[in-house]
């Protein structure tokens, strides 16, 4: 499940849920794709897990923009846990931080 909820002029939520696999990373390519803000947040607090075709489509959306991650702090998905991964993303704990981390 994703939906994109605009949270300013300029400024996006792409909320996602559920898994993020080889088998469906399409459609949060399509969405990253289809969203018109220059500045996005990407809500993956309902994500239980994503692979590493999704780490590697929010790794080549950020190179692309402005992009804030918003992760569970309780429970981020495994692939999260990775040591250096949080130097390629930008990672944070609530949608505020990452409204904050964007501007």
């Amino acid at each position: 499940m994703i939906t994109t909820e605009p949270l300013g002029p300029d400024t996006a939520a792409i909320v996602v849920g559920g898994e993020v696999t080889f088998s469906n990373v399409i459609e949060l390519e399509r969405a990253l794709a289809n969203a018109e803000a220059a500045n996005l947040v990407i809500d993956l607090t309902q994500v239980l897990f994503i692979d590493s075709s999704g780490l590697s489509t929010l790794i080549t959306a950020s190179a692309r923009g402005r992009v804030a991650i918003v992760l569970a702090p309780e429970n981020p998905p495994s692939i999260f846990r990775f040591r250096g991964v949080e130097r390629l993303l930008a990672l944070y704990p609530s949608r505020e931080a990452a409204l904050a981390g964007l501007s």
